[in-house]
């Protein structure tokens, strides 16, 4: 791989704004069935490890890369969301911008295990009725945050869990544009029309399809498809992730499919999108290229996935 000085990643202070979510990872075992349920296991609890996910995950691989995060978020007042509290501050990681909201419960993805093999995904979570106070909440440590750290980027992680909707974006992204910071996407399905004029959009294959039958657009090619959505909603750069197919980039001057050339066994990718995020929103506003960009991307997407479990990038582990 060419050389790419990710030197100029240290410092970057990059806004992060998104949904905050709690990964929990349980290993059970099962040495017999329940006497209530017919050929139903007892599983029984081994190990329980918990995990920064979301835009917290997101923050976590900003920081590893030694750059400086500021995370806007909300939490419900509640256990999970003083884990994740704790995570963030083990982690050196402010939540001087975290909403602590009193009506909804902090959002928690439990992936169980037996004997070391996935069996399901619990989801914890409450429909997000926003309202104008979350909304007042949320610009307002935009605000604040903007004019106490000047940020470089401003990094907005949706996972369609309500902190980033209908109301707020289009005054999100005006906001950071008065500032002049670049502003990164990673979009989820709802929504991905009002992320306006942003500097770089990262949807994965399956967004991108979601956003090419919501403008019944016809099945084409990867370059068709990304021109007609990158200028639907005027971004300067599109990558688009493949999972173990590599990613493919587009802008005004360029269309290219970027292979990964090195397979994973049993490949975890739990966080791997946000790890991609992290490293391309640092290597944008290091001045990289989209082809430089979507190198850097490839490679820390391939590390994150041999990981077990929602694990961060680390700097020197790029710098390899």
């Amino acid at each position: 791989m060419q050389h790419i000085d990710i030197s100029k990643f240290t410092n970057k202070r990059v806004l992060i704004v998104g949904d905050i979510i709690l990964d929990e990872f349980i290993q059970t075992t099962s040495e017999r069935n329940s006497a209530e349920y017919k050929d139903i296991p007892i599983l029984k609890i081994k190990e329980k490890k918990s995990y920064l996910g979301g835009a917290a995950n997101v923050a976590l691989n900003l920081k590893q890369l030694h750059a400086i995060p500021y995370l806007v978020g909300c939490i419900g007042d509640d256990a999970n969301g003083a884990t994740i509290e704790k995570l963030l501050q083990q982690a050196e990681i402010s939540i001087e911008y975290i909403y602590r909201n009193h009506t909804q419960k902090t959002t928690v993805k439990t992936r169980i295990f037996k004997d070391n093999r996935p069996i399901f995904r619990l989801d914890d979570e409450c429909d997000t009725y926003t309202n104008k106070l979350h909304n007042a909440f949320i610009l307002r440590n935009i605000t604040n945050a903007i004019q106490q750290h000047k940020p470089h980027i401003l990094l907005l992680q949706d996972y369609n869990k309500g902190v980033l909707n209908q109301e707020n974006i289009s005054e999100i992204i005006q906001l950071a544009k008065q500032h002049q910071m670049l502003i990164c996407v990673d979009p989820k399905f709802e929504n991905w029309d009002l992320y306006q004029d942003v500097d770089l959009f990262k949807p994965n294959e399956k967004e991108l399809n979601v956003m090419r039958d919501t403008i019944s657009l016809k099945n084409d090619s990867f370059e068709n498809i990304s021109k007609v959505i990158a200028e639907k909603i005027n971004c300067k750069n599109l990558l688009v992730t493949l999972g173990a197919k590599g990613n493919f980039i587009y802008n005004s001057t360029i269309a290219k499919h970027t292979p990964l050339h090195t397979t994973i066994e049993n490949a975890d990718v739990c966080g791997a999108g946000d790890t991609v995020i992290a490293v391309a929103s640092l290597a944008l506003a290091a001045g990289f290229s989209l082809e430089q960009i979507a190198i850097l991307s490839n490679q820390s997407g391939f590390i994150v996935c041999q990981k077990e479990h929602t694990q961060p990038i680390c700097f020197n582990e790029i710098m390899k």
